[in-house]
């Protein structure tokens, strides 16, 4: 995928996540049951924001074989599968004392998900040096 595809297809997600966020605070529109459409527009929203970092993430850990696949492939989905599903259980309909079900699955999603944005321990140590590398080359061919 393009960056300037990424990045539109994320600035749309970041609209409909907006446009979701006015939703919330107006009267509530119940479309199925207890999902209601600020819910569905965040649901949306969400996931066009989100992918295209994560295809982005994936296609680059996997062309520099970063260790431990499955920790920067699956967890990152199992992150927004769990935000769907806290969002598509009704607040207080599952109680685990003091938190909500649905509050429990959005920590745990949230925190899935950073494994986009974070990448193995001294693959930084490498793009410096190719950086280093690439700039001492240019200034002695200057």
């Amino acid at each position: 995928m393009k960056r300037s595809t990424m990045y539109i297809i994320s600035g749309i997600g970041a609209l409909v996540l907006f446009i979701a966020f006015l939703c919330y605070t107006s009267t509530p529109v119940h479309l199925f049951g207890s999902l209601k459409l600020s819910d569905l527009l965040t649901i949306i929203g969400g996931l066009m924001f989100i992918v295209p970092f994560y295809i982005e993430s994936a296609r680059r850990k996997s062309e520099d074989n970063a260790p431990n696949a499955w920790v920067w492939q699956y967890l990152p989905v199992a992150g927004m599968v769990l935000m769907i599903v806290g969002l598509i259980i009704p607040n207080h309909a599952v109680n685990l004392g003091v938190i909500d079900l649905c509050d429990i699955l959005y920590l745990f999603g949230c925190a899935f998900m950073l494994m986009i944005f974070i990448y193995p321990f001294g693959s930084t140590n490498r793009e410096m040096l190719e950086d280093d590398i690439d700039d001492r080359v240019d200034s002695e061919s200057h």
